[in-house]
């Protein structure tokens, strides 16, 4: 068996879709797939693979597809736990001057939910005068 057949035939029983709850008690159900690259597996988590909104997250192994099933059952319950958004008087508002989410044509993704950049800034418009340190990161991280 060469090294392309080993790697389908482990593929055979792998999950196609996982579910994690949030930090409202809500289950998530996520689509799963699979990307071999020559020195490892990406593995990607999508919740609405149809749609804008939706949390989508990715992990990464150099040697396996359930290592990055691992990673990936690690990491998403514990960003799923944080709520970044609340809405007071029909506005959208941070709840700890904080967000993680994913940028998207036209927007952003925040506990996936998404929103258009311009109610993205009229959100921000609120904390005119402060500070802010915007960092950009991979998906896997």
């Amino acid at each position: 068996m060469d090294k392309q057949e080993k790697r389908d035939s482990s593929m055979v029983n792998f999950p196609n879709s996982e579910e994690f709850i949030d930090f409202a008690g809500n289950k998530r159900r996520f689509t799963l797939s699979v990307s071999t690259e020559p020195h490892g597996f990406w593995l990607y988590a999508i919740e609405n693979p149809d749609s804008k909104g939706g949390y989508m997250f990715t992990a990464y192994s150099p040697v396996d597809p359930y290592q990055a099933l691992w990673r990936l059952r690690k990491k998403v319950p514990k960003l799923l736990s944080v709520r970044h958004l609340a809405e007071e008087n029909g506005k959208l508002t941070m709840t700890h001057d904080r967000l993680r989410g994913r940028v998207g044509y036209g927007g952003v993704s925040v506990d996936g939910q998404f929103i258009e950049f311009q109610d993205f800034l009229e959100m921000l418009q609120t904390y005119e005068g402060f500070q802010f340190d915007l960092r950009i990161r991979e998906s896997s991280e």
